[in-house]
C-alpha cells in the first residue's frame, strides 16, 4: 500500500511540474518569437539558393 501511495504522489508531482513548465508565453515573448520567425523567413527569401530556376 505504501508503494501505491508513493507512486500516486510521484505521479502527481510530475504532472504538477509539467504543468508549471508548460506555461503560456507573455505578450513580449510572443512578439519576440513572431519577429524572429519573420526574420528567418525573410532571410530565406533573400537567399539566392532558394530561388527556383
Amino acid at each position: 500500500m505504501l508503494m501505491t501511495v508513493a507512486g500516486v504522489a510521484v505521479l502527481g508531482a510530475a504532472i504538477l511540474y509539467g504543468m508549471m513548465r508548460n506555461r503560456s508565453m507573455t505578450g513580449a515573448e510572443k512578439r519576440l518569437s513572431e519577429k524572429a520567425t519573420d526574420d528567418v523567413y525573410e532571410a530565406e527569401q533573400r537567399d539566392p539558393a532558394n530561388r527556383s530556376a
